[in-house]
């Protein structure tokens, strides 16, 4: 925390030197008391998100402070950002490495912090990459809207987990248009399946299938994408009740991902969170959609469970993972088993608690207020209304 601090310090005074801007002047446009924003400064008071907020606007920041009062960028990573912000027409291949080491860093930050905190520095800095891909020409040009279309896919994927659909749409559809123009195949079958979940997250199975299937139509891309998009059309044949295709899909699904893992050095960057036990909980969360057959159900508690205990330590603890907490509880409860769908629930009431998810802890709190009418003066319900308050 102290090293955050002083990080976040140095590169307010760093910022006011370059843009020969006084305490006393940021203090006024920032509407912050000039004596708190200098505790701030020399390193003796923290940096809120807020106040990094605000400043990343009054300096011109492009979203870095935000990223260092989260923790989601060292003082390199703010060094790389702010020299290719300032200098979006000499931008060359090593300043689009720098880029793509920050959005390395900030995918890395959304696993420990949320969603909803990475998103505010992400939103800005894509403002600033859009700079880029006006201004880039050339031999660099493929390289620029590579990653600038990952910018675009993730911040899309930032609004989709943070409950703000219509954001999220622009952004993909952005993503998608960079990802052409470049020939991007792997990222044009990630957005087109990232699009496919919004669907299944509005209810839509028809959507779901088609998308996925879209997806996976170029087999130029890497067999990670094809994957999780077979994975994700599994769960639409699941939601119309269809458990030939699901199991035809799943079984897809599973033979793509180990090709992918004798490739993983072909791998995108945005893929790093691909592993057995995430294609585990997919296959759990698919079965689960068939869960009123004991069988399926049975399936689909032992998919989640084992997948997501195989995870490494930090994404258990991510946002992402503890929504699959949420599945298996689901899961669980509609076997009967309210004691061990409460204990799950509250595994993920308190990573909710620990990131502040509004999104997790929605989730959570649908699934409690439905078996709170199934099982009205269960203590265990009653504990867990208590975890999410």
């Amino acid at each position: 925390m102290v090293r955050a601090v002083s990080e976040f310090g140095s590169e307010v005074a760093r910022l006011l030197s370059e843009r020969g801007m006084s305490l006393r002047q940021a203090a006024r446009l920032a509407h912050y008391d000039v004596s708190y924003l200098s505790k701030v400064v020399n390193g003796h008071r923290p940096g809120s998100p807020e106040l990094a907020a605000v400043l990343d606007e009054v300096l011109a920041a492009g979203g870095a402070l935000t990223s260092i009062a989260a923790g989601g960028l060292n003082p390199d990573d703010v060094g790389r950002l702010g020299w290719v912000m300032r200098n979006p027409r000499r931008v060359d291949a090593a300043a689009v490495e720098s880029l793509a080491a920050v959005l390395a860093a900030q995918r890395r930050a959304e696993d420990t912090l949320g969603s909803a905190v990475v998103l505010p520095a992400v939103a800005a800095q894509l403002g600033a990459v859009e700079e880029l891909v006006t201004e880039a020409r050339g031999n660099v040009r493929p390289a620029v809207l590579t990653v600038s279309g990952e910018w675009a896919q993730y911040a899309g994927w930032l609004n989709v987990s943070t409950g703000h659909p219509a954001a999220a749409a622009a952004l993909y559809d952005k993503a998608l248009g960079w990802a052409v123009e470049g020939g991007i195949v792997s990222l044009i079958s990630e957005v087109v399946s990232q699009k496919g979940q919004m669907a299944y997250l509005a209810g839509r199975p028809g959507p779901v299938i088609g998308l996925s299937q879209a997806a996976r139509r170029d087999p130029a891309a890497y067999p990670g994408q094809h994957a999780i998009s077979a994975a994700q059309e599994a769960r639409g044949h699941a939601m119309t009740g269809d458990a030939h295709a699901t199991e035809r899909c799943l079984d897809e699904a599973q033979m793509k991902a180990a090709e992918a893992r004798s490739r993983q050095d072909e791998a995108p960057p945005w893929l790093y969170y691909h592993s057995p036990g995430f294609f585990d909980m997919q296959r759990g969360l698919a079965y689960k959609f068939l869960a009123a057959d004991p069988h399926y159900r049975h399936l689909a508690a032992r998919s989640l469970q084992t997948g997501y205990a195989s995870l490494p330590d930090d994404q258990r603890s991510s946002e992402w993972a503890a929504t699959f907490l949420c599945h298996l509880a689901a899961v669980h409860a509609q076997g009967g088993d309210v004691a061990q769908a409460c204990t799950v629930a509250l595994d993920g009431a308190v990573i909710a608690r620990q990131l502040g998810s509004q999104s997790l802890t929605a989730q959570l709190s649908r699934l409690r207020a439905g078996m709170a009418r199934r099982w009205p003066g269960e203590q265990a319900i009653a504990e867990l209304a208590e975890a999410l308050r």
